[in-house]
């Protein structure tokens, strides 16, 4: 069951690290083409990321302390507040500037 817990963080750390990446890239990839500046979206849905990976670790490090410790990390409202939510505004900015920026790979325009 820890080993659970702890490895649970490697999918908010890895939604961090991928936005890092695509922010580097569509930067990049921006400024070539002389696109508005939509990648620094991409930081704010890292600070997210950011946010949920630290309450869930400080959920984990509550689930694994000794038990009758109270801990407001263990409330619904808390994990709603600061992992659920952040995170899926995360993923849905993410998803939003990817499509701005990355969306010719899938559709094919004619000119």
């Amino acid at each position: 069951m820890p080993l659970i817990i702890i490895f649970s963080a490697i999918a908010p750390l890895s939604i961090v690290i991928l936005f890092h990446i695509l922010a580097k890239l569509s930067r990049r990839f921006g400024s070539v083409l002389k696109m508005t500046a939509v990648y620094k979206w991409y930081y704010l849905a890292e600070g997210l990321g950011v946010v949920a990976l630290l309450a869930h670790l400080w959920q984990a490090s509550t689930i694994l302390s000794p038990p009758n410790t109270p801990s407001i990390a263990l409330s619904p409202i808390f994990i709603l507040v600061f992992h659920h939510i952040p995170l899926a505004a995360a993923v849905t900015i993410g998803l939003g500037v990817t499509w701005k920026y990355w969306r010719w790979l899938i559709i094919e325009e004619e000119k």
